[in-house]
């Protein structure tokens, strides 16, 4: 209100009538028009917020029963399938009318036409500009305003008589209690008009349904604690771009559910012939890749609003953790009652637990040579392959971790590194990295040891037999012991793998050939060199 004030003295310095105490002062104010169509909406108990940008809503309360007949406003786009309304038992709908008719709608004043034409009967003061020279004040009451002439009829306070002056000239207007800030205009909307079994004054009613435009982000810190132990706090930022939610329950979910019909609108929404089974680009399965991909559950897997919770301070390592649930596959974390206006981002912390991990080494060498496909051994020996230096973190904890970003300070609450931390079930293992080792090198050579031709037929092609020997070359320039995690992928029948390498084989490419891995764990020395071996066969059609 000052900003105003202060453009007023700007404006007119000299002007004795500026006095802001008991007064509403309106220049131009552009407010969007909110829909009130209360007595007949329901309230929201429960929502329910998926990582995509969906939400599932629960709403309740009475409706106005006239005729055996009640109106309700339809969401703006509930996703196909997920709407639906249930009554009292006493009371069954004998069917629902969707059709856009005309409601009355209460929106803020966006002018001074609108504020006169609310406050009419109030009493008022008025400052307004007589000539080029003169500014001249009225008081009284405001006994009409004509929308159509700008024309304002005020009843003088000192019962004189009447004076009409045009909005134009208005310079300050002051309402000197409880201003009218809203005024009623008919809108189109969208309606659920509801037919009961029975006559009733009112009814009570649960409305269910899914749309989009709410959704959760998570984000995870990582505070260093000593060399086996780490502190993991995770938090949710929650966004609000589709409806006010008040005082309701809200649920966090983890997981991949499948929703057939991704977020097609359902029908009852569109004032149009629809075609339900016309294949759109949101049909089929939807999952958490739709938006924030980066954020999506399934796709990476490793083995402030009403809540009264504060987040933790960054140096504090007090352990919380919201109540959840698991549900099948999806696991649901429990808020408790928030608020959340639309168009708005709130903050919740969920956990913070203690985990024990280890400080690891981590190579991957891809299948370089892929003799299945190339049918020699190319590559360059010298090559160098990425080592990260990791945490290895164990979900000892009741909570699955989510895909999300992780932060990770050291122990003096330095910044260390950032990544992201994989969804990890209970009981898995997730690795977080921190940086590329410059200073642990590991290079990969292959060599053929044996060709046996013409050893299967499969249809018109015949496959040689090809016997290849590998090895992995690694030296530690550290002047420290390390645990160094090598894994090696191929396209090929893995044999032998020396350093206890454990063989994984899942799935056949290329016809004959499995999808192989070995994993390597080695403790290597300070400044050590050391070499692991590995041996497979593979099928080539010459």
């Amino acid at each position: 209100m000052n900003f105003y004030f202060n453009i007023i003295t700007n404006l007119f310095p000299h002007s004795k009538f500026l006095n802001m105490k008991k007064c509403f002062l309106i220049l131009v104010v552009i407010c969007s028009g909110v829909s009130l169509f209360a007595q007949q909406n329901l309230t929201p108990t429960q929502i329910n917020v998926f990582k995509n940008g969906t939400y599932y809503v629960v709403k309740e309360g009475n409706v106005d029963v006239k005729n055996y007949k009640a109106d309700l406003l339809v969401p703006l786009q509930p996703l196909l399938g997920t709407y639906w309304i249930s009554t009292a038992k006493e009371v069954k709908i004998n069917k629902i009318l969707f059709q856009t008719d005309t409601i009355k709608k209460m929106k803020p004043v966006s002018s001074l036409t609108d504020l006169m034409y609310a406050n009419k009967n109030k009493k008022v003061k008025i400052t307004y500009r007589y000539d080029d020279k003169n500014i001249r004040e009225v008081s009284g009451t405001l006994s009409d305003y004509n929308k159509d002439t700008y024309l304002a009829k005020i009843k003088t306070s000192d019962n004189k008589g009447i004076t009409y002056l045009q909005t134009a000239n208005i310079l300050e207007f002051t309402i000197e209690d409880n201003p009218i800030e809203k005024i009623s205009v008919d809108s189109l909307a969208r309606l659920a008009k509801i037919e009961f079994n029975k006559a009733s004054d009112n009814v009570k009613l649960k409305l269910i349904y899914m749309q989009s435009g709410i959704q959760w982000i998570p984000s995870y810190i990582i505070k260093v604690i000593s060399d086996k132990e780490l502190q993991l706090e995770m938090k949710a930022l929650v966004e609000n771009y589709s409806e006010n939610i008040d005082n309701a329950e809200l649920t966090l979910t983890v997981g991949n559910p499948q929703f057939f019909y991704g977020r097609q609108a359902d029908p009852l929404s569109f004032n149009y012939l629809s075609e339900i089974f016309k294949t759109t680009s949101l049909t089929g399965k939807l999952d958490n890749n739709i938006q924030y991909q980066s954020y999506s559950n399934m796709n990476n897997i490793s083995g402030f609003g009403g809540n009264e919770l504060n987040e933790q301070p960054v140096s504090d390592y007090t352990g919380f953790t919201i109540e959840g649930e698991k549900t099948n596959d999806l696991f649901m974390y429990k808020i408790g009652k928030v608020s959340m206006p639309m168009n708005s981002k709130s903050s919740f912390p969920v956990f913070a637990a203690n985990f024990a991990y280890k400080d690891v080494y981590e190579t991957t060498i891809i299948d370089v040579f892929d003799f299945a496909y190339n049918k020699y051994i190319g590559g360059d020996p010298e090559k160098r392959y990425d080592v990260f230096h990791s945490f290895k973190i164990t979900n000892n904890g009741s909570n699955p971790f989510t895909t999300a970003p992780v932060f990770v300070l050291n122990e003096n609450l330095q910044p260390l590194a950032q990544d992201q931390l994989k969804y990890t079930a209970v009981g898995a293992d997730v690795s977080v990295q921190l940086s590329k080792a410059g200073d642990v090198i590991v290079k990969n050579t292959e060599e053929e040891i044996e060709k046996t031709d013409n050893v299967k037929k499969v249809g018109k092609t015949y496959y040689s037999k090809v016997k290849i020997k590998g090895n992995i070359h690694i030296n530690n320039l550290q002047n420290k012991k390390i645990q160094l995690n090598v894994t090696k992928n191929l396209t090929a029948d893995v044999n032998t793998a020396s350093d206890n390498g454990k063989i994984n084989k899942t799935g056949k490419y290329y016809g004959l050939n499995s999808y192989s891995d070995i994993d390597w764990e080695l403790t290597l020395n300070a400044n050590e060199k050391k070499t692991i071996s590995y041996q497979y066969e593979v099928f080539v059609a010459y």
